[in-house]
């Protein structure tokens, strides 16, 4: 009792009821900073100290691997002892164990490799050009988002042939096909196939499923409002006769539609779970009252969403501040110098930059390394993903899986050997035509015809360096594996050969790598290349956030979702970039614009600024108008410094024109010039869609009507009198 009693003391009336409701289904609607974590924690806590459940019938899954591993630690915590058996894990990482577990249920190896984003990219070029298509007409980036798209809605290459329609998706049915044909053959998965397959797999085999069932009953979700169609019938695939199942999440916070998040997940799920509990977390913990009744403000814009109050016990605390600037590089000067002040009072590693779009961290950098000032840039190129640290996982992923031809491809000229492309393709054609993996092909190189007498030689070298490895894998430590391996490639060597200065901080990533597989091998029971591969390759960017370093961070607005700080600056608050563009006109993604501001917004513990600029130079400098999200504060919680030179008469209003009225969401009316006459295949640039091009005219004078191709958003009728047009070409 006394364990139960210390668990349940520090709750507040609301979690203890979260924490205690352990029969038949649960939703927790846990608004920003309401301690969802620890009810989450501490009801698995709960649980086992009850001892309703063992640890092996426990099941919680969340998003990142970052936030897998702090939920167990605080489990643990809690408890005072280690739990060995207890699965806290991300959606792909628990789906990936069942697969290994299961995999020759669907005639695959237990060794399977997983293909990332780059990896899936390069075997869809493979099938485009085995296909005969055109690579600029059919981009593997189009095809896999659509293939992607396909999986997420759990349809097969198969299913999706069916419902083809045009020239275009006729072609990635084709790819589609192909794709999967070679994904097979390479023994591989990429990341949408892993929940796609365990689906099918629990879908198609009652024994397992109800193997699995039986053995988890108790499954805990954390950020339910994130996940997407495939993931919910996963859980409905695994949520046992009891029901167990209790979701935390908040609609408000639901940022992730772009990739197939279902926000009628959680709003649905009383429906989908008939006689479900649902209990609201509405005290806030993190910000002031300020920052919480602004961000509420907003919020509050919104349709879909579940009716719900945010409290706090904190102070009212300083007011928002509102910074108006001339240009982007106004704007980042003005917000690093806000930062050197407040660096008085916060640590740099307590305050965040937060922008819409990678590409605006440019000139943030510029100013910051300017002042000498650390930074850190999360969502930039991962330490998994960079050059030499692929190059090196594609050995080591063809030792463990000879059937990997796309890591074949990346390595099999690296370090040069003098092989050519052309030589490459031919093997693979031959292989392709064996019905065999690259690698394999290579025992039987003499019946390759195609080959000249060179090219089968350094083949054959290639091979038999690799040979030993595939016994030494059964023997030897991951750590020592891949040293061996490292010393016997002279890697190093290699990269400083390459590039002297670029080429040792190449070096460096290459022993930091060594020295994670050597902690993996030391702090694991089974240390083999197998699992040190498969806990790697599912890190995610904000895996590498490091919170101890004393750094600034620069990220954008969708990485910092779980992180808080003292001090957020929100960047970058202008019409057509926050919110972007095409949200403009479809509101169920302006809806997700505003759950992202409010994200932002709530992110900040003690002070939020936000900032815009009145030209920035996306397709050309281009005239903005505030972000609607700073209309709908209330104007008594914002202070505002204007720091522009060039305001005009109409202070809501930033671009550099004639005065204009009071702008609306649809534009301001602009009186062209005679040498700006509005033709057929004009360039144009408006504030909201960017850069576009005339293709149609109606009507004259204050009737004008206009058909626009935009860039990445497609023709757009608007009346010429209101868009606010810039011709540009």
């Amino acid at each position: 009792m006394l364990m139960i009693e210390r668990l349940l003391e520090n709750l507040n009336p609301a979690q203890h009821e979260a924490v205690i409701t352990t029969g038949g289904p649960l939703l927790v609607v846990a608004g920003a900073g309401s301690g969802k974590t620890r009810v989450l924690t501490t009801r698995v806590a709960y649980i086992l100290a009850e001892r309703l459940a063992a640890p092996y019938n426990i099941l919680a899954v969340t998003f990142t691997n970052k936030a897998a591993r702090e939920m167990k630690s605080r489990i643990i915590g809690l408890l005072g002892y280690e739990i060995q058996s207890l699965t806290v894990a991300t959606f792909h990482s628990f789906c990936a164990r069942l697969l290994r577990q299961e995999a020759e249920a669907i005639g695959y190896p237990s060794n399977f490799t997983i293909f990332d984003e780059d990896d899936a990219k390069v075997l869809i070029k493979n099938c485009l050009d085995e296909l005969g298509l055109s690579r600029t007409q059919f981009t593997p980036q189009s095809i896999k988002r659509k293939i992607s798209a396909a999986k997420n809605r759990m349809e097969t290459a198969s299913d999706f042939a069916s419902k083809a329609s045009g020239y275009f998706e006729d072609r990635v049915a084709k790819v589609y096909r192909r794709y999967e044909e070679r994904l097979r053959q390479c023994a591989a998965f990429d990341f949408d196939d892993l929940i796609f397959h365990a689906v099918r797999l629990l879908g198609g085999r009652d024994d397992i499923a109800t193997r699995y069932r039986n053995k988890l009953r108790y499954i805990l979700v954390d950020e339910y409002q994130d996940t997407n169609q495939t993931q919910y019938q996963l859980l409905k695939s695994l949520v046992g006769p009891d029901k167990n199942i209790c979701v935390v999440g908040d609609e408000d916070q639901s940022i992730y539609g772009w990739r197939g998040a279902d926000i009628t997940n959680i709003l649905n799920f009383e429906k989908d779970f008939p006689g479900a509990r649902v209990i609201k977390l509405e005290q806030n913990y993190r910000s002031t009252g300020i920052i919480l009744k602004a961000a509420s403000a907003v919020i509050a814009n919104n349709t879909q969403r579940k009716e719900k109050v945010l409290w706090t016990e904190l102070k009212d605390g300083d007011p928002l501040h509102l910074t108006l600037t001339d240009t982007a590089a106004d704007e980042a000067a003005a917000v690093v110098g806000r930062i050197e002040r407040e660096n008085e009072r916060y640590a740099l590693k307590e305050m965040v930059i937060l922008y819409r779009t990678n590409a605006q961290s440019r000139a943030f950098e510029e100013h910051l390394r300017r002042q000498n000032m650390p930074y850190q840039i999360i969502g930039g190129v991962a330490f998994y993903q960079r050059r030499e640290i692929k190059d090196l996982l594609a050995y080591l992923r063809l030792i463990a899986n000879p059937s990997d031809d796309v890591s074949f491809q990346r390595i099999i000229n690296y370090p040069r050997r003098g092989l050519g492309e052309t030589s490459v393709a031919r093997l693979r054609q031959f292989a392709v035509e064996q019905g065999r993996s690259i690698y394999e092909s290579l025992r039987e190189l003499d019946r390759c015809d195609s080959l000249g007498a060179r090219p089968r030689k350094l083949f054959g070298e290639f091979a038999a360096l690799l040979e030993p490895y595939t016994e030494l894998k059964k023997t030897e430590d991951v750590g020592s594996l891949t040293r061996r391996l490292v010393d016997e490639l002279r890697l190093p060597e290699q990269l400083i050969e390459e590039d002297p200065v670029v080429g040792q901080g190449r070096v460096e990533n290459i022993d930091e790598f060594i020295a994670a597989a050597e902690e993996f091998a030391a702090s694991t029971d089974d240390p083999t290349l197998d699992n040190f591969l498969a806990e790697i390759s599912l890190y995610t960017d904000i895996d590498q956030y490091d919170e101890i370093e004393d750094k600034l961070s620069l990220m954008t607005l969708h990485a910092a979702k779980g992180l808080e700080f003292e001090a957020v600056f929100v960047v970058g608050l202008e019409e057509g970039l926050f919110p972007l563009g095409r949200a403009v006109e479809e509101p169920s993604e302006l809806e997700e614009e505003r759950r992202l501001f409010y994200v932002g917004a709530t992110r900040a513990r003690r002070n939020l600024y936000l900032s815009l600029a009145t030209s920035r130079g996306r397709f050309g400098e281009v005239g903005s108008i505030p972000s609607r999200f700073i209309k709908e504060l209330p104007p008594a919680l914002v202070e505002t410094t204007d720091l522009r030179q060039h305001r005009g008469n109409n202070q809501n209003t930033f671009a550099r024109r004639r005065p204009q009225p009071e702008p609306d969401t649809t534009g301001v009316h602009y009186e062209y010039e005679e040498d700006e006459i509005l033709r057929l295949g004009r360039m144009v640039m408006h504030p909201t869609f960017g850069r576009g091009k005339v293709v149609g005219v109606e009507g004259s004078g204050e009737a004008l009507r206009l058909e626009i191709s935009f860039t990445g958003i497609g023709i757009k009728k608007i009346m010429a009198r209101y868009a606010r047009l810039k011709v540009i070409g």
